[in-house]
């Protein structure tokens, strides 16, 4: 940390090592030149629904959402209130300011089947088997069509078993897609000639395809494409080339070759391609990770993982190897990414991310409230160990899903990042199911540094007209850098001090008030201060008389 030296009577003081900035926390809104700037952690003005949101998709500015929600309402208001209107399963939004739109698709279910358990979808507890629930959403490369799958078993009143297709121009259902996966499709990736799934399921249209098939995208035409995998398939994305489909879950077997978690097919036959990647552990079924997100950014694949005793982090790969080119292993489950700007974002329950074998410096140790939100450079070379990017808005879980996640779904337009879930807060304001961040030009930081804990400082005369005035460092939620200004009773800056913190690493800051006249008295607080000017205040010290 450089410190300032004030004059006419103003001296800066730094009495913790501290003040160097943590390697782990390297960016934010004003990083420092050659790092990724992050969007703001400023929540914008977004509706709400009253249920959980697992699967977004950005096009045409339109943010489409599904899940298992039956109402949306307005940013600030409850359930119930005002404005609240019907949405069941699916509902779209401007993406630039978060207003609901007319698009209002009715999704409703049919029993549901898994590997496991046949049951009626409710009977399970809570909502978390709801039969309408919608899974995954993706677009067509030229943006003109949107498919959706899930649990569903009609749109509206048309059958559509667990799949189906819309005209994003006209926002009307596609009355030709119309293929019949027998059990849930939990994943789609879609090129300009084919629909590719992948799920549960062990048939479509009565016919055996085993967790992962494929579809004219004109007519919903089941393909002759048939690969194989052993368990549930969670999540795939088309390489950049076009050549292979790369797929995620908590397989163990793709046709019938030993690769758990992430591989590839040959998207001209279904064969398996040559995948070197073995990141994603199993050990035995409580000890293994598993795929929940797949995304690229043109260059890179990207991975997030769930685990049980193990890995649960985030990756990013060769597509056209499966070459590992960076991992993390921060400790909370990692349900969705989206990477945007050279940033990748994720929603988790992250407690920990200090483990040094990934890590460049220190990430966080154990800590409660576990981080929802984290960001990570997405450019990181290969062999460089990844680091957290100084990125930190929170958002209070719901209850719906087992172990409390939050976030489960994120998506970007190159300039707003959406996110959905099973959350009730973000940044301790009610805000349920849906938020939205964007970057610092498109609309202004306007959150200052954490006003929790940050306290009253301690004042001291030391004689000679000298007063030494000591406190805790705050930390701000998207930014390291916090300048402080040390106030006197009198109104004027006494002595100013920098540091940088993050939220497991606060230093003890002290700077001096010189040239007071001694049988004066003041006291004193602290004006906490981020790049953007946004300021809070601390209680002000007790008395102290000049000596």
């Amino acid at each position: 940390m450089r410190k300032r030296l004030m004059a006419a009577g103003m001296a800066c003081l730094g009495l913790s090592m501290l003040l160097v900035p943590p390697m782990s926390a390297g960016a934010d809104t004003t990083p420092a030149p050659g790092e990724p700037a992050t969007v703001t952690a400023d929540a914008l003005p977004t509706w709400q629904t009253d249920g959980v949101v697992l699967a977004m998709e950005i096009v045409n500015g339109v943010a489409y959402v599904g899940g298992n929600f039956d109402h949306v309402r307005p940013p600030g208001v409850p359930r119930g209130g005002a404005g609240e209107v019907a949405r069941t399963g699916l509902a779209a939004f401007d993406a630039a300011t978060g207003a609901l739109l007319p698009w209002a698709p009715v999704a409703t279910g049919p029993i549901f089947t898994d590997d496991v358990v046949q049951t009626e979808c409710d009977n399970l507890g809570g909502n978390q088997y709801r039969c309408d629930t919608v899974w995954e959403i993706k677009a067509s490369p030229d943006g003109s069509r949107l498919y959706v799958a899930g649990d569903f078993g009609k749109i509206g009143t048309e059958r559509r078993y667990r799949i189906a297709a819309f005209d994003t121009a006209t926002g009307a259902l596609d009355p030709d897609f119309a293929p019949s996966p027998n059990s849930r499709v939990r994943a789609l990736a879609v090129s300009d000639t084919t629909v590719f799934a992948g799920g549960h399921f062990t048939a479509v249209n009565d016919v055996t395809r085993t967790r992962l098939a494929a579809f004219n995208r004109a007519d919903g035409a089941l393909l002759p494409w048939a690969p194989t995998a052993d368990k549930r398939v969670m999540a795939m994305v088309l390489s950049p080339s076009g050549t292979r489909l790369i797929v995620g879950g908590d397989f163990n077997r793709i046709n019938n070759i030993w690769q758990h978690g992430l591989s590839a097919v040959n998207v001209s036959n279904g064969t398996k391609a040559s995948f070197l990647s073995n990141d994603i552990p199993y050990n035995n079924s409580n000890s293994r990770s598993w795929v929940t997100d797949l995304v690229t950014d043109g260059t890179r694949v990207f991975a997030s993982a769930d685990g049980v005793g193990t890995f649960d982090g985030r990756l990013a790969v060769n597509p056209e190897t499966g070459a590992r080119i960076w991992i993390n292993n921060c400790l909370g489950a990692t349900q969705s990414i989206s990477v945007m700007d050279g940033v990748l974002y994720s929603g988790s329950h992250a407690h920990r991310c200090d483990m040094q074998t990934y890590y460049e410096g220190n990430g966080f140790p154990e800590t409660r409230p576990h981080r929802r939100f984290l960001a990570e450079p997405a450019d990181t070379a290969q062999g460089v160990k990844q680091r957290v990017l100084h990125w930190f808005p929170n958002a209070q879980p719901g209850t719906t899903y087992p172990f409390v996640q939050g976030p489960w779904t994120m998506a970007n337009d190159g300039t707003h990042l959406w996110a959905g879930g099973d959350f009730t807060q973000v940044n301790d304001v009610p805000q349920e199911g849906l938020t939205r961040f964007t970057t610092h030009d498109v609309s202004p930081d306007v959150t200052g540094p954490v006003q929790t804990n940050f306290q009253a400082p301690t004042a001291v005369a030391n004689g000679g007209g000298k007063v030494t005035i000591t406190w805790g460092a705050t930390w701000d939620l998207d930014n390291r850098k916090v300048r402080y200004e040390v106030v006197r009773s009198d109104g004027q800056v006494a002595c100013t001090a920098e540091a940088n913190s993050v939220f497991w690493t606060l230093p003890n800051l002290s700077c001096a008030d010189l040239g007071r006249v001694p049988g004066s008295v003041y006291k004193y607080r602290v004006r906490a201060i981020d790049p953007h000017n946004n300021r809070i205040s601390s209680p002000s010290s007790p008395d102290v008389t000049v000596t």
